[in-house]
């Protein structure tokens, strides 16, 4: 039996009134999606709730519109919606990742491990969400009933972007975007990888981290190291792997906390990655399974994935998997 099981997808039409994209959305799915935020909010302290508002404004409501409707759907609070998808900028350290991006002959292929707590209540909530404008799909995001903001998208337009958590040498920025609704942007409104990449560079954030990009040729493969206002670009010598956990190494070396399993692992998963694509070249091609099993690998999985996610931007392919053991649990 295989230890990862794959999610489905729900497709959510933008064209619709906020109130009814939500709609036809599987009850287990909403009741998994609530039972996530409920855990999220535990997290978040109550006097957090002011910072909802103050989002709403920094995004010139871009993002109100579908979050009230998204409450209204789930019956709660829209500021916890809200909260929710700034959780990357509030708990950064509860978040890690594996993120691997290799040439093949079918373009590049962007694979990665999504670890974040609690695992078990995200990976029971995690779908395939396909944001469509009546026939016209605008991005995938690899997300749950209620993300709104980025971790892991896919555009239509020839790209793919996945976020990583890293521990920022600079403090956070209250005037920055919040980065999880800045990738949002940047599924929604880039052209192409290469402004794809200009967005994801550009931008005063928040917060910092680790944004991989990939297009559709082999060359389009690039890390980018994010402070609130500052940047490095990481690209690939070649067809070697381009590998991303949870540390910088450009513009700065990475503080170390030991009592965090992605901070304390995240070399050795980096070392892992590297070793397993070692001499790769991009006349061969990689399968789901062959990645699959390298994500599931003891030195590159945690106790905290939730998610196993593959991107192929040149065929406009997203899968979304999940440890068998999360979801089988009782």
């Amino acid at each position: 039996m295989l230890p990862w099981i794959e999610r489905p997808t729900l497709a959510i039409d933008l064209a619709l009134p906020p109130e009814g994209r939500y709609a036809h959305i599987p009850p287990e799915a909403v009741s998994a999606g609530k039972t996530l935020l409920t855990a999220i909010m535990r997290e978040i302290p109550a006097s957090a709730k002011l910072l909802a508002d103050l989002v709403r404004l920094r995004t010139a409501n871009r993002f109100h519109a579908e979050i009230v409707g998204l409450a209204r759907h789930v019956g709660v609070d829209w500021r916890d919606i809200m909260l929710a998808n700034i959780s990357y900028d509030l708990l950064l350290s509860s978040l890690g990742c594996s993120t691997v991006a290799l040439p093949t002959p079918r373009g590049p292929v962007l694979a990665r491990n999504m670890d974040w707590w609690p695992e078990d209540l995200l990976a029971r909530a995690s779908y395939l969400v396909q944001c469509r404008r009546g026939n016209d799909v605008l991005f995938t995001n690899a997300g749950w009933p209620g993300s709104v903001g980025i971790v892991s998208g896919l555009s239509p337009r020839g790209f793919a972007l996945v976020l990583n958590a890293a521990l920022s040498p600079d403090p956070p920025s209250k005037l920055g975007y919040p980065v999880l609704l800045h990738l949002r942007r940047v599924l929604e409104d880039a052209g192409g990888f290469e402004e794809a990449v200009r967005m994801a560079t550009d931008t005063h954030l928040a917060v910092g981290g680790l944004i991989t990009v990939v297009g559709v040729d082999n060359a389009q493969r690039v890390v980018i190291e994010r402070t609130p206002r500052r940047h490095a670009l990481r690209w690939p010598k070649g067809d070697e792997p381009l590998v991303a956990t949870n540390d910088y190494r450009l513009l700065a070396r990475t503080e170390s906390r030991d009592e965090l399993e992605t901070c304390r692992t995240t070399c050795a998963r980096y070392d892992a990655c590297r070793e397993f694509f070692a001499g790769h070249a991009a006349d061969r091609d990689v399968d789901d399974h062959e990645l699959l099993y390298r994500l599931s690998d003891p030195r590159v999985i945690q106790t905290i994935t939730a998610q196993h996610v593959i991107f192929r931007p040149r065929e406009r392919s997203a899968r979304l998997l999940v440890p068998r053991r999360l979801v089988e649990q009782t």
